[in-house]
């Protein structure tokens, strides 16, 4: 609380603050009354002397209020006629979090492992997660080489096509040493 220049409290927002029930009375309520022109001056002065706390800026006063409202239209449409420059992709994967949740087709055939990749990723994006990490293996002991890493990536850039997924990258940064993929769902389309 603060006083005004008639010793007045006033309030943080520098409205004053009316005692009794009387005073709050007294500034609402007005009685007409025919004034004469100097009555009417004495007036003015003594409801600004009175209202002192509040700013009063007589440039406000003289100007339309409904020219200013266009100009202020004007303005902010100009600002939002340019669309923001969308995201790069490399600042919003560092965003995203860590691997949270991983899918391991060790064992599944092709057809299952696409099934069974498809359904987890589907599933994953409804339940609000970013990053995943799909396990295929490197191959190493079955007798045709891998053939999980070549079916999963197939999938993945289907999936990249489909919206689904924005970013995929093998593990290691090689395919051929890697034995899983770090897949990173697109969650915010409005981004884009």
């Amino acid at each position: 609380m603060t006083r005004s220049k008639n010793n007045r409290l006033c309030n943080k927002n520098r409205l004053p603050v009316l005692d009794s029930d009387e005073e709050f009375l007294k500034a609402f309520t007005k009685k007409d009354k025919p004034k004469t022109a100097v009555q009417e001056k004495t007036a003015f002065r003594d409801a600004a002397e009175e209202q002192d706390c509040e700013d009063n800026d007589d440039s406000l006063e003289n100007e339309d209020f409904a020219a200013m409202l266009e100009e202020s239209f004007k303005i902010r449409k100009s600002k939002l006629i340019g669309k923001p420059k969308p995201t790069p992709l490399k600042k919003r994967l560092k965003r995203y979090p860590g691997v949270e949740l991983e899918l391991d087709l060790h064992g599944y055939n092709a057809i299952g492992a696409q099934l069974k990749l498809r359904s987890f990723l589907q599933s994953c994006k409804y339940q609000g997660y970013f990053t995943l990490r799909i396990i295929v293996g490197r191959g190493l002991h079955s007798e045709n080489g891998a053939v999980l890493p070549d079916i999963v990536e197939d999938e993945l850039k289907e999936m990249k096509k489909q919206n689904i997924i924005i970013w995929y990258e093998w593990d290691r940064k090689q395919k051929r040493n890697a034995g899983s993929i770090i897949v990173y769902l697109k969650q915010f389309e409005q981004y884009e």
